[in-house]
């Protein structure tokens, strides 16, 4: 009698810990570090999630199939974050994948966008660029939903917001910033900046920093220009050198005071300046830099997509240009996305 009694005793308790609710288990450690999205060979659908941390100085790779058995899609090419919530946009799959950003469990999928590039959050909705589309979709986030369009009249792909007006760079064959009303949807204005602009910030004076990479055939000099967000008017054009510079990935620190972009190398210049730098910060040498991110403590975050084919490299230099880290991510490591502590 004895023993069956410890026999129930044992199932009872068996029983009461799988009722209870059960935490998912981390594949990354928590604290500050840098998400990468690895865009994959193209029309494979292996596109993957990497994560760099800044705690234990290591690289986790394929997060977001190890925990949900399942692909990610073909090219994840921007991720948004909201609270706890993560949106990655995974382009020629069409889709926006909700994903817990401390377990990189899936909460959610959208399908079905035509060709989505990039995505910026304001309230409770997220603003979807497109590359085919001539309208920025909304996406209601918390019931993960397509909620309405603007027209913009041309593909899309940089977003900024301020001020409630949504700024969107048209990219592909264009040339021209549309400014959008975010509470009205109507078009405020059409700004004139250079061909195909490929990346744009905001710093920390309210001034909108726009690179423009002179055409795929390099029909003209590639620019930066800087534009007023309050009042829409040009600034100013800091030009390069010849139609045959490949600037791109633009992007600020979080103070909002210094600028870096990507040419022969990662450049930095104060948002002060009035000419482009000379000088290459951190010269690219052997390496084929193409994403850029400006990281915590003056740090830079740079990927290496070595050919285009095959698991590229994360690097991380210090604020004085030194190496500090490198590490293998995915295939074709793009878009990072900095994560708090």
């Amino acid at each position: 009698m004895k023993k069956l009694c410890k026999i129930i005793a044992a199932l009872t308790l068996l029983i009461a810990a799988a009722c209870e609710p059960q935490e998912h288990s981390t594949v990354y450690p928590e604290g500050e570090g840098f998400f990468i999205l690895n865009e994959g060979n193209y029309l494979a659908g292996n596109g993957t999630i990497s994560f760099y941390s800044l705690e234990t100085g290591e690289m986790y790779n394929d997060l977001f199939g190890t925990v949900n058995g399942r692909a990610l899609g073909d090219i994840p090419s921007f991720m948004a974050t909201e609270g706890s919530r993560g949106f990655v946009v995974v382009n020629n799959s069409g889709t926006i994948e909700s994903v817990d950003l401390s377990t990189m469990e899936s909460l959610g999928t959208v399908t079905g966008l035509a060709s989505p590039r990039q995505m910026v959050i304001h309230g409770d909705k997220g603003y979807i660029s497109s590359l085919q589309d001539g309208k920025i979709t909304i996406m209601d986030l918390d019931g993960m939903v397509v909620s309405d369009e603007i027209e913009v009249g041309a593909t899309t792909e940089a977003m900024v917001i301020s001020a409630g007006r949504l700024f969107a760079a048209h990219w592909s064959a264009g040339s021209t910033i549309s400014v959008t009303d975010i509470t009205s949807g109507n078009l405020i204005s059409t700004i004139s900046v250079g061909l195909e602009p490929e990346s744009m910030v905001l710093d920390h004076n309210g001034k909108l920093w726009v690179l423009c990479t002179g055409g795929w055939h390099g029909e003209e000099i590639p620019r930066i220009v800087r534009i007023n967000a309050s009042t829409l008017e040009k600034e100013a054009e800091l030009v390069f050198r010849t139609v045959d510079d490949n600037p791109s990935s633009l992007t600020c620190n979080a103070a909002g005071d210094t600028l870096y972009y990507l040419d022969e190398g990662v450049r930095r210049m104060p948002v002060t300046a009035d000419a482009l730098p000379s000088e290459v910060f951190i010269p690219a040498g052997d390496r084929l830099f193409y994403k850029l991110l400006a990281g915590p403590r003056g740090m830079v975050a740079v990927t290496d997509a070595i050919d285009y084919q095959q698991k590229g490299d994360l690097l991380i230099y210090s604020s004085r240009g030194e190496l500090l880290y490198t590490g293998q991510a995915g295939i074709i490591p793009g878009f990072m996305h900095y994560k708090k502590d």
